[in-house]
């Protein structure tokens, strides 16, 4: 009632309202040019990372990886989206045994800790292979001076390893005191490498089967009679092959081999899983994709989603939990 009575009371709240605005508007053009900068800096270092011959990334304050550079799936056979969309590149990638040295250099180097900006330590790579890799990390700043985060560079170092001699057959065996267990860790090791090698391999091939088995159909819509016979039965060869390439008793029993019990953990705590329910946690179990399995199973990519879907709901997993975590942990 004042404000409208009183003019000079008026005329201090537009005031008061006019130098609000111009400080929201102030600070909107201030993150404008934030966010700007941001994004040109991050196209610059985009640009020039995907063509380095290093595995490039960039974390942001929090330990979120921003980018991936794709040169990652020469070292580790993961793609750049599957390690963005890891919930720990730690445990996706770094060798159990330096997995707390990588985390502990990985934190301090966020809160601009680090004593040395680089580490040495091992991965495992989706084929299973160890291999020796080294990190360098420096802090990202903006053009205002604001802390983006840190720019890592991670070299493969396993030649330079084996040739000054720090590498030998004995060299996972002297870190374990039990070398017979280690011995038996490693056979294993190698089996399911091969396993997964294999099922690849049967994947590629049923993919390609598909491929020749849909130009053949076409070809047989030919009227030359005599012709369509005979890739009519080329044709039934062909889909036969696909039928029976995969021994799933074969993959259940090497399964059982690399991580005992898995299978009958699985059913005891859910056991309304159906048969193709197993098939699809096995293969996720070895770290097959969907695209994978697909190929593996003669289904198309986005029935294998579906199925995905479906088994993390008979799971009941929620949306936190990643699929493929969770079955690592059976």
């Amino acid at each position: 009632m004042s404000v409208r009575s009183n003019p000079d009371n008026t005329s201090d709240y537009i005031k008061k309202l006019e130098g609000k605005i111009s400080e929201l508007l102030f600070e909107l053009s201030e993150k404008r040019e934030l966010l700007k900068t941001e994004q040109e800096q991050k196209q610059f270092y985009q640009f020039v990372a995907d063509f380095a011959f290093g595995w490039e990334l960039w974390f942001d304050p929090s330990g979120k990886i921003k980018y991936c550079s794709p040169s990652c799936l020469d070292m580790t056979g993961y793609t750049a989206n599957q390690i963005m969309e890891s919930v720990s590149i730690s445990e996706l990638l770094v060798y159990s045994l330096d997995r707390e040295k990588f985390d502990r250099f990985l934190s301090d180097a966020l809160n601009q800790l680090l004593a040395s900006p680089s580490l040495e330590f091992r991965i495992m790579t989706r084929t299973r292979q160890i291999r020796w890799c080294s990190v360098n990390v420096r802090g990202v700043y903006n053009r205002q001076g604001r802390y983006m985060g840190i720019r890592a560079s991670v070299q493969d170092i396993t030649r330079l390893k084996r040739a000054l001699g720090h590498i030998n057959e004995l060299s996972v065996g002297k870190e374990l005191e039990n070398r017979g267990r280690q011995r038996l860790k490693t056979e294993l090791d190698i089996r399911e490498r091969e396993l997964v090698a294999f099922l690849l391999q049967l994947s590629r091939k049923n993919e390609l089967i598909a491929l020749a088995s849909q130009h053949i159909k076409k070809i047989t819509e030919d009227d030359n009679k005599h012709n369509r016979e005979k890739l009519q039965k080329l044709l039934q060869l062909l889909e036969k092959s696909q039928r029976d390439s995969v021994d799933w008793n074969m993959v259940e029993s090497q399964l059982e081999r690399f991580y005992p019990g898995f299978t009958d953990r699985l059913f005891v705590r859910h056991p309304k899983l159906t048969a193709n329910d197993k098939k699809l946690a096995a293969c996720l179990r070895l770290g097959l994709t969907s695209k994978e399995i697909a190929g593996l199973r003669n289904l198309t990519c986005q029935s294998v989603e579906i199925a995905r879907v479906r088994l993390r709901k008979k799971l009941k997993l929620p949306r936190q939990i990643r699929l493929v975590n969770y079955l690592s942990n059976i």
